[in-house]
């Protein structure tokens, strides 16, 4: 049996060739700029807070006190006597040496044996090391972290399951507002449990904002605009991290910094009047009426006019078969598919090593940027700055020498180059600088690519669901990363090693899955399967053989 890729696609989206209209819709009229510009908010706010806990609960020198010498609750962080009583070593700040005489002065002595502290003085009090006493638990400020990657693995096949079974437009705003709700509650923390379990929620609330993004953009342009959606989502969420070193900068005390990010985030609920649904989604679920109603008025708003044969799919009620209203109403069914298809869950298994690559590489090389000489807001800014050269390499290339070959030389890059930090680190400190940047753009430039990617792989009725899938999973890599400065306290060269590895066996992957350059979205899962034939045999696109390859 033999059928034709424009008779599935028509099936799958009741009876309209959804490429077809979005190509007649432009790309850059003003329904679409007032999508572009809603998305690319959400988006900047996703840069802003997916990663707070950098600066929240980031370091904060703090020395022992000394009760023979000051009172519990002095303010002098630095005594002329202090260089005598400090402790050589990997516990200087965890304990102290006992002054043989008294009033303590710059000349006084202190005994050899080093005592357990048990009352600390804070350089300043900006995060919540200070705030809950974590002085010598670098285990709980790291652990901060760890449980905001938690929350995001939990979060993520949640808001999957939303955006697929109730639209990207519920997903994206109940995202966007539930983390600036949930998010404003951990200015009000009176401990550091609260404070973890508040992070905690507030993750579980926010984490599929990108996603849901995300999809909603490149469902909404057709395939020769897929690289440059790529592009402007993945500078602006650079944008977004530059915001949020800035206002990290300005507001340091971190109940200050909360209430004035987190709170604006109820603006969000405007989106429900004003920004539009996807309409491969409306058409995907037989919503018919609703996607009409927006391909008018996107028509109306462009100022374009659709042709003969749109408005005949559009207004004519295509009676659907029994196995298409069982697909679309019985939500259980794809997910039935997805099982029984090998193609897709060799697909889902090697797209989810990709995952964990990159969120443990990516945010691995971002949390360790705040420990380098210099400014840790202008280190931050610097490294998040430099993502946008990843983001504009694959729009340069994806579209010219392929996603595959393009994601394959990012993975290396960053592989060599973080494997080769360790030889170089104590000997060449400008080339260690240069190979932990280029890591960093290289790694970016694969993260960037591989939301793509992903997208292309999987069919339009599961999309956001196995999405979501491949991010939970890879939120092991975001969960791990946060204790690699630990890691490096005992085993230095340790966390580069394992950085590069992970990249390099990603980039070997990379050799295994279909090119997607030049190919339609696929709407059902015998589409998907089809794709590495439609990318090999171009001269048959239009017609593709039911057997998958």
């Amino acid at each position: 049996m033999t059928v034709t890729s424009k008779d599935q696609r028509s099936g799958a989206s009741g009876g309209v060739d959804v490429d077809r209209v979005l190509g007649q819709l432009g790309q850059a009229g003003q329904f679409h700029l007032r999508v572009y510009v809603m998305v690319a908010v959400a988006v900047i706010q996703v840069g802003m807070l997916h990663t707070t806990y950098i600066f929240l609960a980031g370091s904060v020198p703090y020395r022992c006190t000394v009760p023979e010498c000051e009172s519990l609750n002095t303010t002098d962080f630095n005594p002329v006597w202090l260089p005598n009583a400090a402790v050589e070593g990997q516990g200087e700040r965890c304990s102290r040496r006992v002054p043989l005489t008294q009033p303590c002065s710059a000349d006084t002595s202190f005994s050899q044996e080093a005592l357990a502290c048990d009352h600390w003085i804070y350089a300043n009090n900006n995060t919540i090391v200070a705030e809950f006493n974590l002085a010598c638990q670098e285990w709980k400020r790291t652990l901060v972290g760890t449980i905001h990657n938690i929350g995001m693995l939990v979060s993520l096949p949640i808001l999957g399951y939303i955006s697929d079974r109730f639209g990207r437009k519920v997903a994206l705003i109940l995202s966007c507002t539930l983390v600036g709700v949930i998010g404003t509650l951990k200015a009000f923390s009176v401990s550091y449990e609260m404070y973890v379990i508040v992070e905690f929620l507030e993750t579980i609330a926010g984490a599929s904002t990108f996603p849901a993004s995300y999809i909603l953009t490149i469902e909404l342009l057709g395939q020769d605009k897929r690289v440059l959606t790529t592009a402007f989502l993945g500078i602006v969420i650079s944008m977004g991290g530059v915001c949020f070193a800035l206002m990290a900068k300005t507001f340091q005390y971190w109940r200050t910094f909360i209430l004035v990010v987190y709170p604006p985030a109820l603006l969000f609920l405007s989106y429900i009047y004003f920004l539009p649904e996807s309409i491969r989604w409306l058409l995907s679920k037989g919503k018919k009426k609703e996607a009409i109603k927006i391909i008018k008025r996107a028509a109306k708003m462009n100022n374009v006019t659709l042709s003969e044969e749109t408005l005949r799919e559009l207004t004519e009620d295509k009676p659907q078969t029994m196995e298409e209203k069982k697909e679309i109403q019985n939500e259980p069914g794809i997910w039935s598919q997805v099982m029984r298809s090998p193609i897709i869950m060799k697909r889902l298994a090697i797209c989810s090593w990709w995952w964990i690559t990159c969120t443990f590489v990516f945010y691995g090389l971002a949390i360790n940027s705040v420990s380098l000489a210099g400014d840790k807001y202008t280190n931050y800014m610097l490294v998040v700055s430099v993502e946008v050269i990843g983001v504009v390499i694959n729009a340069l290339v994806l579209d010219r020498i392929g996603r595959k070959r393009s994601l394959l030389i990012g993975f290396m890059v960053c592989g060599v180059s973080c494997c080769a930090i360790p030889f170089v680190r104590n000997h060449i400190v400008w080339l260690s600088i240069f190979l932990y940047l280029l890591g960093k753009v290289a790694i970016t430039q694969a993260f960037n690519g591989i939301y793509m990617y992903t997208s292309e792989l999987f069919p339009t009725r599961a999309r956001h669901s196995l999405l979501a899938f491949c991010s939970m999973v890879g939120r092991i890599g975001s969960i791990v990363a946060p204790q690699m400065p630990l890691l490096e306290i005992y085993v230095k060269w340790l966390p580069s090693v394992l950085f590069g590895c992970t990249a390099l066996v990603a980039g070997l992957l990379m050799t295994t899955t279909p090119e997607t350059l030049n190919t339609t979205l696929p709407d059902t899962i015998q589409e998907a399967e089809q794709i590495a034939t439609r990318h090999r045999e171009p001269h048959k696109s239009k017609e593709i053989q039911s057997t998958p390859c």
